[in-house]
């Protein structure tokens, strides 16, 4: 009986601690960050991007990342003892969205992460889509870096990407 006793309580003790408590969202460190984001479909690319992280550091990107869907509401972050989580329920075409990301690293300098996103109505012949996220951070920014601002090659005048060169405005 005390053994059966013991490993309950055990049992009962490693439920409770695995189980996600609230937090708020993960605060990454100023300066800048490589993200590169990669769809889990057949025929994914990955994408590639910089973006400025100002101090102190305000991060709507990791705060709110549901917020590429529309009226993102019930938005919650959690975490366990290795893994932090967000869930929200968004706007889509014709419908709603379930948006659930799961997250590990110190988002001080680095993380990875992967979202899930569950349609009510496929949108565009998709019920469920899924992405992999990481983050790097790189180095402070640039002077003439504006916070927030994302950096994709090829747009706004952005080249190649490397950090020792100025922004050039594109033609007009």
């Amino acid at each position: 009986m005390r053994r059966l006793l013991l490993l309950l309580t055990t049992a009962i003790a490693a439920t409770a601690h695995a189980s996600p408590t609230p937090m708020d969202s993960p605060v990454r460190m100023s300066g800048l960050w490589l993200m590169n984001t990669v769809p889990l479909s057949a025929a994914a690319q990955t994408s590639s991007f910089h973006i400025c992280i100002g101090s102190p550091a305000r991060d709507d990107v990791l705060a709110h990342p549901g917020s590429a869907l529309a009226n993102c509401r019930d938005e919650r972050w959690s975490k366990d003892e290795h893994y932090s989580y967000y869930q929200a329920v968004c706007d889509a075409k014709g419908g709603s969205a379930v948006v659930e990301g799961k997250f590990f690293g110190d988002f001080k300098y680095n993380f990875q992460g992967e979202f899930t996103t569950t349609f009510s109505s496929p949108a565009d012949g998709v019920k469920v889509a899924k992405m992999e996220i990481d983050g790097r951070r790189l180095a402070p920014c640039r002077a003439d870096l504006p916070e927030g601002k994302f950096l994709v090659k090829g747009q706004d005048g952005v080249g190649n990407l490397n950090l020792g060169e100025p922004i050039r405005q594109p033609a007009r």
